[in-house]
């Protein structure tokens, strides 16, 4: 049997990702939340470093082969990196939020035996902060222009507010 490679463009990955989260917190509503959490911490991680990485590649940066979550955050809100305007508004709330959530996603993706929690209102305040960070390299600041093709913006606007409004109730 041969050998196929998969493969999905970077943008592709992203949209991906964002409606997978979006499909997650819709399911979560109806459940315990502590039964698809992780997944919705890990998500919101991984769509905020895909939108970092394709702003900073974009703009020429050449991005390490393992670049942690926040490192690539700090590297979008670094001017010399990713010019104005399309640089990231990383304030130090935003930082201390997203490196909560990543520390429950390192804890999760790493497991030690241990049993997983995160303070939804940690979660809440995460997943908000990971919207706002894609919606601003992909919606509101792009570096690269259409990056979500025309058809698929309304879809894509209306999964980060599915997200924004499960971390907004968990984190108000």
């Amino acid at each position: 049997m041969s050998e196929t490679l998969v493969s999905i463009s970077a943008e592709e990955t992203l949209t991906e990702t964002v409606l997978a989260a979006a499909m997650v917190t819709d399911t979560t509503w109806a459940l315990n939340v502590s039964t698809l959490a992780p997944v919705i911490v890990t998500s919101a991680c991984l769509m905020a470093q895909q939108a970092a990485a394709i702003a900073l590649r974009a703009a020429g940066d050449i991005i390490p082969a393992q670049a942690g979550a926040t490192e690539l955050m700090l590297r979008a809100a670094n001017r010399e990196r990713l010019p104005a305007p399309f640089t990231l508004p990383f304030q130090s709330d935003a930082r201390r939020a997203f490196d909560r959530m990543v520390a429950a996603r390192n804890s999760y993706m790493h497991p030690r035996g241990e049993a997983w929690q995160i303070e939804t209102k940690t979660m809440g305040e995460g997943l908000m902060t990971a919207v706002r960070i894609v919606r601003h390299l992909i919606i509101v600041q792009p570096i690269v222009p259409d990056l979500i093709p025309q058809r698929d913006v309304k879809e894509f606007k209306n999964n980060l507010q599915t997200l924004d409004d499960f971390g907004d109730f968990y984190a108000p």
